[in-house]
């Protein structure tokens, strides 16, 4: 009996959980042992490569992703996706060394070694490759599995780094290097799990095509990804053209403090992200069904939820930004603070974004998607422009928290226009989840902050580890006692409240 919506999202968020270390880890190691000019320099071209390796997918792991989630057994189609990642190789093989020329390079990489462009190159192809393996046993129902794999090989990861960091070994060079050794350890992992699953049903996987698949598939994928290559496209140039201008502008330093705010924004999604590959397959399902109430249901119960989550983290993240930059960085990055606190925002508009994205991608309905990305890269690059340019361009020169102000401006607006275009597919309340945006934002930023005065007049400022530490746990519950007395606002009833409760209190018990 294949595992429940519910035990496959426990897994992926234990997963996720158990990635945190391989966060923090990095984040207090890597800025520490490369310095913020340095640290910056790998940031900024990985970001490249993976914008490229972005617009190169243009959808099709997506399509991949629904059919497989339709068709498990479907080896013509794994046959025919092999061809599309060979091409994907080639071509960010191909970008990497172009990078190498310095009349090219120098001009897209600015004030950065030429060398690292083809390392970067192999680390977004292998990077990519391995969201799609792991995506394949999402589609096959083999998520528990995949995700014990992924969080051993995660803590292996963050034990070698750890190691290469007190050896005083750890440098660009190594770094990369360590990459490649875990990432390709994980695609291994994820596809014998695959091969696993094929071989239980006697499903033959094969390199090769049938006489005409080919042209079949393709058809089909070309259907289904032709609308988003205007959006991928217009998505790689925004994005790439918005970290190039911090680059050109203000150096490898804001490219480094902008980065450190990224990640500690990207820690706190951790665990809303767990649930987005598992409702998009939910709602492929339904739309193949023409359920478009299951879809509707799934999106009104579930998005507020994750947006709860994801706010806990977030709020608690401005009010602490202070200690975390303090953690990780140390004092090299104190400009970080104010860009970490702006981007602690961010992981807020991808609760609800990535679960509206998913409705247009489950029903085909990308087009949507390009004609939101052509408005968002109007009125983002303007925003960029304004926040990131010196004065005598008409700019704010705001450096790195300019860019982290516009990533979160832009992303408000991009995501409230999904929920309300997806409200005019599926039943879905968009008017109600807009108010509850900024009701449970403001609750939680008070008890933040109230959290943050508490504890520092418990704890003297010399031990800011336990005042931090002490911070988060009065948060913690207050955060309880507000779900508890306010459940409506996480899009649940009193009866549902009172029945994870009990539940809750029914397995402590067993334990």
């Amino acid at each position: 009996m294949p595992p429940t919506l519910a035990r496959r999202y426990f897994f992926k968020l234990v997963s996720n959980l158990v990635s945190v270390p391989v966060y923090l880890i990095m984040e207090a190691v890597l800025p520490r042992a490369l310095g913020p000019r340095v640290y910056g320099d790998y940031n900024f071209v990985t970001s490249i490569f993976q914008q490229f390796s972005g617009f190169l997918d243009m959808g099709t792991s997506t399509c991949f992703y629904n059919d497989l989630s339709r068709r498990p057994n479907d080896a013509g189609l794994f046959a025919f996706y092999l061809r599309v990642m060979l091409i994907m190789f080639g071509a960010l093989v191909a970008a990497g060394f172009l990078l190498l020329w310095p009349e090219v390079g120098e001009l897209i990489i600015p004030d950065i070694p030429l060398w690292y462009a083809p390392l970067a190159a192999l680390w977004a192809f292998l990077t990519w490759q391995g969201r799609v393996l792991r995506s394949m046993n999402d589609a096959a129902g083999e998520t528990v599995a995949s995700e014990l794999w992924r969080s051993a090989i995660s803590v292996a990861a963050a034990a070698a780094l750890a190691i290469l960091f007190f050896a005083n070994c750890l440098d660009i060079t190594t770094l990369f290097l360590q990459q490649y050794a875990f990432l390709g350890l994980q695609a291994f992992a994820f596809w014998r799990i695959i091969r696993a699953y094929w071989g239980k049903r006697d499903v033959i996987v094969s390199a090769s095509l049938p006489a005409g698949a080919a042209k079949v598939y393709g058809r089909h994928f070309f259907d289904y990804c032709h609308p988003l290559f205007a959006q991928a496209l217009l998505s790689f140039l925004a994005l790439t053209c918005e970290r190039w201008l911090l680059q050109w502008f203000d150096g490898g330093t804001q490219q480094g403090f902008y980065a450190l705010s990224q990640k500690i924004s990207m820690a706190c999604f951790l665990f809303v992200s767990a649930m987005t590959p598992l409702l998009t397959r939910e709602f492929s399902i339904a739309w193949g069904k023409k359920d478009l109430a299951s879809m509707g249901s799934l999106l009104s119960r579930f998005a507020p939820l994750l947006y709860g989550v994801a706010a806990y983290f977030s709020c608690f993240t401005v009010a602490e930004a202070g200690a975390l930059i303090d953690i990780f960085g140390g004092p090299e990055f104190a400009a970080a603070v104010l860009p970490a606190q702006i981007m602690a925002f961010y992981p807020l508009c991808q609760a609800y974004g990535q679960m509206a994205g998913s409705i247009f991608h489950a029903s085909g309905k990308t087009r949507i998607l390009r004609d939101i990305t052509a408005l968002e890269c109007v009125y983002g690059l303007t925003l960029a422009w304004l926040f990131i340019a010196p004065g005598r361009l008409w700019g704010l020169n705001m450096g790195a928290a300019g860019l982290a102000l516009k990533t979160v401006a832009a992303q408000f607006v991009t995501v409230n226009l999904y929920l309300w275009l997806a409200a005019r597919i599926v039943p879905f309340r968009f008017w109600l989840n807009l108010r509850r945006q900024f009701a449970i934002v403001l609750v939680l930023l008070a008890a933040a902050f109230a959290c943050r005065e508490i504890s520092s007049l418990v704890a003297p400022e010399a031990f800011f580890l336990w005042r931090f530490i002490l911070s988060g746990v009065l948060y913690t519950l207050i955060y309880g006692a507000i779900a508890l007395a306010f459940p409506s606002l996480f899009g649940l009833t009193r009866a549902e409240s009172r029945e994870l409760c009990a539940r809750f209190m029914a397995r402590r018990e067993k334990d």
